[in-house]
C-alpha cells in the first residue's frame, strides 16, 4: 500500500496529566505506517508544550492543530477530516495502545481487499487511572453486538475500533451535538446500513476511568438525558416504542452501574 495506512487521531483539552502516555504508546508501535494528528481544543495548561516536546520524535509524521472546538465529537471530526489514511482510529488522550497493536492490524488488514475492508473493532482494558489496575477487559463478538445494536447500546468497543476512511465518507461522522452518545448513534447508523464489521479477540488499547465516558455513575446519567431523547427521536418514529425503548435504556444503565461498582 503506497498510502498511510493509518491516520491515529487524539483529541485533547487541558490533558497534561495523561496525553504524555498517550503519545509514548503511538511511539512505541512496531510499525511505522501512519500518521499522528493532535486535535487540540485550545489548552490553558502545558498540553500543547508536552506535543512539541515529542513533535520531533515523530520524523514528520505528527501534526497537530490547536483552537476551540465544540466538543470531542466535534474533535473527532476534525481529525476525520485531517485525516489521509485508509484507517482512521480515534485515540482519547487519557487512553493508550498496546504496543502491538498497530502490528496486528496490518497483518488482519492485508487478508482483505482494499476495496472492502471491514470497521474493525477489538478488545480493551479498562484500568483505574490512580492505580492502573485493570478492572476488566471489554470485548464484543458478532452475537453480542448484534444484540447491542437492538438494545440501543454501543455495538463497538469504540476506543479499540478502527473504521476505514470510506465509511465516514458514505455514512458521515459524528453527531457532534451529543455530549456523550454520539459514539452510540454512529455506530447504530453504521451498523444499520449493512457495513461490514470485524470483531476480534485481541485486546488493542487501555481505556482510562477517569473521563465521564468511564464512568458508570449518576453524572453521566443526567449528562446522556438529552443525548437519550434525540437517539430515540432519530431512530425511532413510534412514540409507544420510543417510550419503551427510553425505559429499557434507564434499566440497562442503571444495571451498568450496579456491574462496574461490582468490578471494582
Amino acid at each position: 500500500m503506497n498510502k498511510v495506512l493509518f491516520s491515529i487521531v487524539t483529541p485533547c483539552f487541558n490533558s497534561e496529566d495523561t496525553i504524555e502516555r498517550t503519545i509514548k504508546s503511538i511511539l512505541q508501535q512496531k510499525t511505522e505506517n501512519y500518521e499522528y494528528i493532535i486535535v487540540d481544543g485550545a489548552s490553558t495548561d502545558h498540553t500543547l508544550d508536552i506535543i512539541k516536546k515529542y513533535e520531533p520524535y515523530f520524523g514528520g509524521k505528527m501534526r497537530w492543530y490547536s483552537e476551540p472546538d465544540k466538543g470531542i465529537y466535534d474533535a473527532f471530526n476534525k481529525g476525520v477530516n485531517y485525516s489521509k489514511g485508509i484507517y482512521c482510529w480515534n485515540v482519547n488522550s487519557d487512553d493508550y495502545l498496546e504496543p502491538d497493536a498497530l502490528s496486528f492490524l496490518v497483518d488482519l488488514i492485508q487478508k482483505y481487499n482494499i476495496s472492502e475492508l471491514p470497521v474493525i473493532s477489538g478488545s480493551l482494558n479498562f484500568f483505574d487511572e490512580d492505580t492502573g489496575r485493570i478492572l476488566y477487559v471489554e470485548k464484543l463478538n458478532e452475537a453480542r453486538a448484534k444484540r447491542a445494536f437492538h438494545l440501543d447500546q454501543t455495538c463497538v468497543t469504540h476506543p479499540a475500533t478502527v473504521v476505514p476512511k470510506y465509511v465516514y465518507d458514505k455514512y458521515g461522522t459524528f453527531d457532534s451535538s451529543y455530549k456523550l452518545l454520539g459514539d452510540t448513534e454512529w455506530a447504530h447508523r453504521v451498523y444499520a446500513s449493512g457495513t461490514p464489521f470485524l470483531f476480534v479477540d485481541k485486546v488493542l488499547t487501555n481505556m482510562s476511568n477517569a473521563g465521564l465516558t468511564g464512568n458508570f455513575g449518576w453524572k453521566r446519567f443526567k449528562l446522556s438525558h438529552h443525548d437519550r431523547k434525540k437517539y430515540f427521536k432519530t431512530f425511532y418514529k413510534n412514540p409507544i416504542e420510543r417510550y419503551a425503548r427510553f425505559l429499557l435504556w434507564d434499566l440497562l444503565f442503571l444495571r451498568g452501574v450496579i456491574k462496574s461498582k461490582l468490578k471494582k
